[in-house]
Parts: C-alpha cells; structure tokens; sequence
C-alpha cells in the first residue's frame, strides 16, 4: 500500500472525523506544518475554514471542511 501524502492524511481526517488542530495533527497525523497542508488543500479547491478557540488562555486554531447543505 502506498504511503498517503500529508496533505491526504489532512483530508481524510477532516472529511471522517471532523474539526482539526495542529496539535491533532501534530501527535495524530505527524504533520508538523498544518496551516501549509491547510493551504495546499484550498488551493486544490477544498473550502475549509478556520476558527479561533481559547482554553486556559491559550488560543489555537481549529481547521473543518466546510460541508455544503444536503
């Protein structure tokens, strides 16, 4: 089986398990560059966002693909 590239890791977790963070993906996928997987997928045409959470004072992002209404 081929090795899946970062950007696909990235994808297939989005679309199967939902909202994404860089510490997600840094301990879960092994992407240490997520905003640039983030970027890569746009440019390929997927919506995704971004929003911004805060716990314990600390703010992250958290990335989803925008679904469109069924």
């Amino acid at each position: 089986m081929k090795k899946k590239i970062q950007k696909d890791r990235v994808l297939d977790w989005l679309e199967n398990k939902g909202p994404l963070t860089v510490r997600e993906a840094m301990f879960e996928l092994n992407i240490n560059s997520l905003p640039a997987r983030i970027m890569d997928l746009r440019r390929d045409g997927y919506p995704i966002s971004r929003t911004w959470k805060v716990k314990n004072g600390t703010k992250y992002g958290v990335y989803e693909l925008i679904r469109e209404a069924e």
